[in-house]
């Protein structure tokens, strides 16, 4: 992995917008036994997710009958219209900053944090998120794990804790250990891995972090 602070500077030439891809069906994560009872039981709660993308999840949702909340970079609006149409007019809120205050019954954040590029940002973002859950709430949280980044190490350049993309994106993967630590830096007090305890590299890593022990 290259060094964070020999690297740091490439990160002003991140484009976030350019991250997001299009997908018809919501991430894999929220069609897992265990998250589906989670959603099942917010009866019309406040959701907040981080990083929606083409709103594939906040869509999906909304049609759960959940007030969902999304933060999104500049620019996401203008590649998915469509989709941000449908968002708002179906009672959507689109966020330019996390709220200073305010309590959301769950948030969520598919394939986000392993994409920007200022490893002190994604502590920042995320503890502010754990913040805004209730006490008893969870994040909901799927990264790339090290097999599916294959194709970043080999065609990109080094940047930061991982790598610049052909398409000016940031990746960078992590190992079941490394997101435990990052969660615990940014005060989640219980991890639960939707993986079996023997398995510490799957290719995609799918985990609830809890604000305080249930």
């Amino acid at each position: 992995m290259p060094s964070p602070q020999k690297h740091r500077s490439c990160c002003k030439d991140i484009r976030p917008q350019n991250s997001a891809r299009y997908f018809k069906n919501p991430a894999p994560v929220l069609g897992y036994n265990r998250v589906r009872k989670l959603l099942g039981a917010l009866n019309g709660g406040n959701v907040l997710e981080i990083g929606g993308g083409c709103l594939r999840n906040a869509l999906y949702l909304q049609g759960l009958d959940l007030k969902v909340s999304v933060l999104e970079v500049q620019g996401m609006r203008e590649r998915f219209p469509l989709e941000y149409r449908r968002f708002e007019d179906s009672g959507g809120r689109l966020l330019d900053a996390l709220p200073r205050h305010g309590l959301f019954d769950l948030a969520i954040a598919t394939f986000v944090i392993e994409t920007i590029c200022e490893p002190s940002l994604r502590i920042r973002i995320i503890s502010r998120v754990r913040h805004l859950l209730k006490p008893a709430a969870c994040l909901i949280l799927s990264v790339r794990g090290p097999s599916d980044l294959v194709t970043a190490q080999n065609k990109g350049r080094p940047c930061s804790d991982g790598y610049i993309t052909p398409s000016f994106t940031f990746s960078r993967s992590y190992t079941r250990s490394q997101l435990q630590h990052f969660l615990s830096q940014c005060h989640f007090s219980t991890v639960e891995f939707l993986h079996k305890k023997t398995t510490k590299e799957p290719e995609l890593l799918h985990a609830l972090a809890w604000r305080r022990e249930s």
